[in-house]
């Protein structure tokens, strides 16, 4: 048995911390996990990986661990839940629609028709006043009479398997400029 082996810290029974501590040459740490001092018997001898086993394995270490534990996943599972669950704050905030308010905060990304108000425009209101800085642009389409369809004669449609298809000149889907 070589000399020269260093007493770690340690806990004593009543729950103090020791400092770890050298043992001079030829002597080694001896004692158990909740005592420990130097001597020269080597019967009595606590090795360094003896001494951690106790660090490792000391009830208190477990019980700080295991609370750790529990901890954590009692928050994970908190967050989670709050995620889901109906009563809760997070998930009605995520739930609830975006307002035109909260688009035109947001850079107007949102922001309707209104030209980014945050109300919408009543059209009997007639025409609003340009806001500084704020460029108009052009409705489209442009107001004017709707498009008409071709008229078909009234009467009975009578069926002629040798007849063509009646032709029917292709309409644009919105009125060109």
């Amino acid at each position: 048995v070589a000399g020269g082996e260093d007493c770690l810290w340690y806990v004593d029974r009543n729950g103090s911390w020791h400092p770890g501590f050298d043992c001079e040459f030829f002597t080694f740490c001896c004692g158990t996990c909740q005592q420990r001092y130097c001597c020269r018997d080597p019967l009595r001898l606590l090795t360094e990986r003896q001494q951690r086993h106790c660090l490792a394995f000391s009830p208190k270490t477990i019980a700080g661990i295991a609370s750790a534990v529990v901890l954590f996943i009692a928050i994970v599972t908190t967050i989670v839940c709050c995620f889901m669950c109906s009563c809760c704050y997070l998930y009605q905030r995520r739930q609830r629609p975006r307002t035109p308010l909260q688009g035109a905060e947001l850079g107007g990304r949102d922001a309707g028709v209104g030209g980014g108000a945050p109300f919408p425009v009543d059209p009997k209101a007639g025409p609003v006043p340009p806001q500084p800085g704020f460029t108009p642009m052009a409705m489209y389409p442009p107001p004017g009479p709707a498009a008409q369809y071709p008229m078909y004669p009234s009467g009975p449609s009578v069926y002629n398997p040798t007849a063509p298809p009646p032709y029917v000149p292709a309409q644009p889907s919105y009125p060109g400029p």
